[in-house]
């Protein structure tokens, strides 16, 4: 066997359909722009997150802390809208 089918050969079995990933990385395809771009401060803070180890439930009471937060302000400017409506209303009529 020469050396020219030697190189084609190792080539070909890499290039090879169903080949193993043996983990190297060509490029990082973490690119800004790229829908799948994820900041390195983001990630960071994943893994703060992912520390933490809460369960469900304490996850589901932090969120509806949160909501219930919220909620009076969403009240608010649903009011303020209602009321701008009201207003336009007996304006024109």
């Amino acid at each position: 066997m020469s050396k020219k089918n030697t190189k084609n050969t190792k080539k070909s079995t890499y290039m090879a359909e169903g080949a193993v990933d043996d983990g190297r990385a060509v490029a990082d395809m973490n690119v800004e722009g790229f829908r799948w771009f994820i900041p390195a401060r983001n990630k960071r803070h994943r893994k703060e997150l992912a520390e933490l180890n809460i369960t469900k439930a304490e996850r589901r009471a932090m969120i509806r802390g949160a909501l219930l937060a919220v909620l009076p302000v969403a009240f608010a400017f649903i009011g303020m809208f209602a009321s701008i409506l009201l207003i336009i209303h007996f304006w024109l009529s």
